[in-house]
């Protein structure tokens, strides 16, 4: 990760967003008020994505149980990504 301070990163902007996008690496601009992150937008994007299917509670027991599964060796049924979304599709139409 890289760190900007508020001053460096006003200065070169440009620069800072091309090597965050350029390396899909997070930079860091720290303030007095605060430090924010800059992170490429498909890396956002892929975040919110991880943080919503976390925060959903069958998509995180299926995945929790899928990992038991896979740890212990055992076999399971194949679904369909639409078997295993079908909850989150309803809410889409």
């Amino acid at each position: 990760m890289q760190l900007y301070t508020l001053q460096q990163a006003t200065a070169d902007l440009d620069r800072v967003i091309a090597r965050a996008v350029g390396d899909h690496e997070e930079a860091a601009i720290v303030s007095d008020s605060g430090t924010v992150f800059l992170v490429p937008q498909q890396e956002f994007e892929s975040m919110r994505e991880t943080l919503r299917l976390l925060s959903d509670k069958r998509s995180l027991n299926a995945l929790l149980a899928g990992h038991y599964l896979r740890d212990a060796g055992q076999e399971h049924d194949s679904l369909s990504i639409e078997q295993i979304f079908s909850d989150l599709q309803d809410t889409h139409s």
